[in-house]
């Protein structure tokens, strides 16, 4: 397995499972099928120049993502097209096309698929801008002959799909007519019954009425605006695109329900432009990002569609099984140990690619990333500023996410800021956050007057004057020390108001602090909520903190609300995220991910601490083990007693969200990252 930032992999399990991937914290599913992209099968050149080097590795990357959804073991896959990096009519075509058919047989995948025309598949659309050639009849029918029809449906769990041929779209060829009265007749026959919808180009990227002509990643008018009026009248819960190489998440409003529109990665190599959405530069002037690379796994679940990003980048090998982790809406909404997420940076940055070929024109976009990893890490909950529930471009992004299934916490910085927003908090929020500017306890009279208007609220001090080794100056510290709860309980029973309270904790050290917190919800019931922070810029000791904070919530069984989710690499307190500057995750975000996952359905349960000079144990009741190693080296059944593990216990390899058999020989050391052993 590849793992970035110095997080090093365990060795290969004695025991391996059947398959790559393990799905076990899912909910179970009625249909699963996967729907990949943009493969772009290249040949051997040997050592023939190229313009990217990153091109030698296609067919390479093209035949791992095919052994892996053979891992996945769908029901069936979609392709979306570009099958292969040749474009028709080029003398390399047919080689290039043969063998990267031969990599899906020797997979025993062909009788599964399903194939999506793309544009190197039989030409570009309509645009005089356009870099190669217009779509042809014969281009066409020689794809045809190999694939079948460009244009078919079939059914299955109560579902229809559709297969579009985009590339004919505002063509005048005779497929063009014939495509657009078949779907029409098809959604007519569909009536309100639901309908994922297949094709290989985008309708847009950021808005329905982006400009097309010179653009290379949309779709023309006038079919665009055809496509889109039959989404929204027809029962279309999702629409798969592929072509950009980068995803894109959207909600179109239809006559039923939204339809979820997802544009797809690429497995092979990332579009350069796209780029420009961040302040670093990916390898290869942004064309070889592969950590954006990868495929999606979609499960059916009941009428909920689990769209599951499997990357590139971290795919399983030998012995290790791959963790896949349950998105936030198919988490039952809680107030007990949940993963959470601070959002420091705003949710949806917007921007614009320059002008940059293949395009001629400036293309705006929106990096979805931090709003997909939220989805991906299975966050339950966003901290995040009030103002940007009322914001024109941020709050829709925000509602999105709701839909989503991650619940919103509004924070306020004080009691009058939150009544300015009451028609905000009532509409777009399912959680109050006011925090206290300079002081621990809450004004009275607007406390009042924000428990009444609905949702639930929580309070939160924000203090200056908080001394910081090697800091000149003092550091304001947000959230409670459980040394401070009393007086926040006696105030608020004096005032005869229910909130919560949001407490501090370090995620170096923890375990005092939640020994006390643990000592108080023993007492009483209180809606507690946790805040950590990843400490710095070590990747072994952020592992490890964010690994002791998720810990400590499960301790108490509240949430926890971890920050940054990106990089800080341009302040006076300089840390990592969950997230690097291009929005890739860190070996964090695959700690937080799993861990929440694992633990999530554990409950409170006495902790036990062991600390030694070289490693540190943490048992929550008779359930699960923490290990994490600052120096140590060996077996793992020397650390741990293999029969305190008992029978069937299994070790995840937090860093790189990897599960296994408990075994007593394995090696291991620091660079593993933190380890968590189920019982």
């Amino acid at each position: 397995m590849h793992l970035s930032n110095h997080i090093h992999p365990l060795p290969k399990a004695s025991a391996s499972m059947p398959h790559p991937f393990d799905r076990s914290r899912l909910p179970a599913a009625q249909l699963e099928f996967v729907v990949v992209a943009d493969t772009h099968y290249m040949v051997d050149v040997g050592d023939a120049p190229l313009e990217f080097e990153s091109r030698r590795q296609q067919g390479q990357r093209a035949g791992a993502a095919w052994a892996a959804i053979e891992g996945v073991d769908p029901d069936f896959i979609v392709h979306l097209g570009d099958m292969v990096q040749e474009f028709p009519g080029r003398p390399d075509y047919e080689r290039t096309m043969s063998e990267a058919l031969g990599q899906i047989e020797a997979a025993g995948l062909w009788d599964r698929c399903h194939f999506v025309v793309g544009n190197h598949d039989i030409g570009d659309r309509p645009d005089p801008t356009m870099p190669t050639g217009e779509t042809t009849a014969e281009s066409l029918a020689n794809w045809e002959g190999r694939f079948g029809p460009s244009w078919h449906t079939w059914d299955a769990a109560g579902l229809h799909f559709l297969v579009l041929n985009s590339q004919v779209f505002n063509t005048n060829l005779s497929a063009a007519q014939r495509q657009r009265l078949w779907c029409e007749q098809q959604f007519e026959a569909f009536g309100a019954e639901p309908t994922i919808l297949f094709l290989h180009m985008p309708p847009y990227l950021s808005h329905a009425t982006e400009p097309w002509l010179g653009h290379y990643d949309n779709l023309g008018e006038p079919d665009r605006d055809w496509l889109l009026k039959l989404v929204r009248q027809h029962q279309v819960v999702a629409m798969f695109t592929g072509h950009v190489h980068w995803q894109f998440f959207d909600h179109i409003h239809t006559d039923h329900d939204d339809c979820r529109f997802f544009v797809t990665p690429s497995t092979s190599f990332t579009r350069p432009g796209f780029s420009h959405l961040f302040n670093s530069v990916p390898a290869e002037q942004g064309r070889d990002d592969v950590a954006k690379t990868g495929f999606y796994l979609c499960r059916m679940v009941q009428e909920r569609l689990d769209v599951h990003r499997i990357r590139m980048s971290v795919l399983p090998d030998g012995g290790e099984t791959a963790l896949i982790t349950p998105l936030a809406g198919a988490i039952p909404p809680s107030r007990r140990f949940e993963l959470g997420i601070t959002l420091r940076h705003a949710l949806t940055p917007h921007g614009e690619v320059p002008v940059a070929f293949p395009s001629v024109i400036r293309q705006p976009i929106r990096n979805d990333y931090p709003l997909l990893s939220c989805m991906e890490l299975g966050a339950r909950w966003v901290r995040t500023p009030i103002a940007d529930l009322a914001d024109p471009v941020q709050a829709p992004r925000h509602a999105m996410l709701r839909k989503e299934g991650v619940g919103i916490v509004a924070v306020a910085m004080g009691e009058e800021n939150a009544l300015a927003f009451t028609g905000v908090i009532s509409d777009s929020a399912d959680h109050l956050e006011v925090q206290l500017p300079g002081r621990r306890l809450p004004r009275e009279d607007p406390l009042r007057h924000l428990a009444e208007l609905g949702p639930s609220l929580s309070l939160c001090p924000v203090l200056p004057g908080q001394p910081l080794e090697g800091k000149q100056h003092h550091r304001t510290r947000i959230g409670y020390l459980a040394s401070e709860l009393d007086e926040l309980r006696d105030c608020l029973e004096q005032l005869k108001v229910d909130a919560g309270a949001v407490c501090r904790i370090d995620a170096a050290a923890p375990w005092e602090e939640v020994t006390q917190l643990a000592t108080i919800r023993s007492r009483y019931p209180w809606d507690l909520s946790l805040l950590a922070g990843v400490p710095g810029l070590d990747e072994i000791a952020n592992a490890a903190a964010v690994a002791r904070a998720l810990f400590a919530a499960a301790v108490i069984d509240a949430p926890l609300f971890l920050e940054p989710l990106i990089d800080m690499d341009r302040s006076i307190d300089v840390m990592h995220g969950l997230l690097d500057t291009l929005c890739n995750p860190r070996s964090t975000f695959d700690v937080a991910r799993s861990m929440a996952a694992l633990l999530r359905d554990f409950g409170p349960a006495p902790m036990t601490v062991d600390q030694s000079q070289n490693r540190e144990i943490v048992q929550l009741g008779d359930l699960c083990t923490l290990l994490i190693l600052t120096d140590e080296a060996g077996p793992v059944g020397n650390l741990l007693d293999p029969a305190q593990m008992g029978d069937g216990a299994q070790l995840c390899h937090c860093s790189a969200a990897t599960i296994s058999a408990f075994d007593p020989d394995l090696i291991v050391s620091a660079e593993n990252g933190p380890l968590l052993v189920l019982h």
